[in-house]
């Protein structure tokens, strides 16, 4: 006996389900859920895609079902993948292994270079396809990670903290601690999950930070993420953290053609690698340059946690994808106080609205994320 389209129709919309569970954790890669299931309906085995780097939602599923899995179908939300090896083994070969007799798919893979790929090795397996089943509410939940491979660029996380009134620092530019430790705490967990953490220069003179993960109850890390300075002068002064502390991490700074040359000497013989990338209009580091750069050097995920004006210059050239706005509990008031957003900002009419938000409780604090919408050039 074969599972029914309408049955299948009702495990595809859990398995959707199943995959939003991932939402915020796996970008750039897609969200994806998936279900093994009895020849009569009843479900094995569940999974997602849990985190960036980490087993894909087939594998999830097909250990949850154990030995059953053989005969079984497996229900998944995306074409499952077929690439050569790279941060997890290819999925066809998981199911290949595990005797699933049928796979039922919602979307294909939107990347051209492998779609289908899966579907031809299924296939050459002795494996049934049917594909198609929920398919424009599979390819609905994949749209960011479809626009994401259209852009050949790094997935930027845009973090801020903030007081409830919208404060990032006091009037006299004070900002530690705002939020609390568990906010902290998971601002480390994800400076892990990144391969580059992104600042402008100004933010280096006024914090001074390590823009290291610090997390002594996690795990060790295979190498730290590159700490990149946005300094179109090179003005970045030598006795910053960054450039004291050269064993911490490795650290690029991005500047100008118009920037001394002979402060690139001394900041390269201090251990800090120097690039120059186009400028923009207002003579500054392009950030679409910046990260053109970044994603030829093998960086699929910025942290950018930058203050307000080349945090206001990425969004406005949509140069980032994803929000992470923490908020405390705290009022700090004072017109000298700095907000998350230098510039001009947008009329109410016009103003961005984040796609797909969420709102979690961190300890004493509100964490909001979403996806920053395209915006006109």
């Amino acid at each position: 006996m074969s599972v029914g389209i309408e049955r299948l129709r009702e495990l595809m919309a859990e398995a959707l389900a199943l995959a939003e569970r991932g939402r915020f954790r796996v970008e750039p890669n897609p969200c994806v859920g998936a279900l093994v299931v009895s020849s009569d309906g009843e479900v094995l085995g569940r999974g997602f895609h849990r985190e960036y780097g980490g087993p894909h939602a087939e594998v999830h599923a097909l250990a949850d079902a154990g030995e059953s899995a053989r005969g079984a179908t497996l229900v998944v939300t995306l074409e499952p993948c077929a690439h050569d090896e790279k941060k997890t083994p290819p999925c066809v070969a998981a199911v290949r292994e595990a005797g699933i007799a049928r796979v039922v798919v919602g979307s294909p893979d939107p990347n051209r270079a492998t779609t289908g790929r899966a579907a031809a090795a299924l296939a050459a397996a002795g494996i049934e396809v049917e594909e198609g089943v929920l398919g424009e509410e599979c390819r609905l939940a994949l749209r960011h990670y479809e626009a994401h491979l259209a852009r050949g660029r790094p997935w930027v996380i845009a973090k801020w903290a903030m007081s409830a009134d919208g404060r990032v620092a006091d009037a006299v530019g004070r900002s530690r601690w705002i939020t609390g430790a568990a906010a902290r705490d998971l601002v480390h967990e994800i400076r892990g999950r990144v391969e580059a953490i992104v600042v402008g220069r100004g933010t280096v003179e006024v914090d001074d930070p390590q823009l290291t993960c610090r997390r002594p109850d996690g795990p060790a890390l295979a190498r730290p993420a590159l700490r990149v300075v946005l300094d179109s002068r090179l003005g970045v002064p030598t006795t910053a953290r960054l450039l004291a502390e050269p064993d911490a991490a490795p650290t690029l700074v991005i500047a100008t053609s118009a920037s001394d040359p002979d402060r690139r000497a001394v900041l390269q013989a201090a251990g800090v690698e120097v690039a120059v990338v186009a400028a923009d209009e207002d003579g500054r580091v392009d950030p679409r340059a910046a990260w053109e750069l970044l994603h030829a050097r093998g960086v699929r995920r910025v942290l950018l946690e930058s203050g307000g004006r080349l945090l206001g210059t990425v969004l406005r050239v949509s140069g980032a994808q994803q929000i992470m706005a923490f908020t405390a509990p705290v009022v700090i008031g004072g017109e000298p106080a700095r907000s998350p957003f230098a510039g001009d900002g947008w009329p109410m009419s016009s103003a961005p609205r984040l796609l797909s938000p969420r709102v979690t409780a961190i300890g004493d604090d509100a964490l909001l994320e979403g996806y920053w919408p395209a915006l006109p050039a």
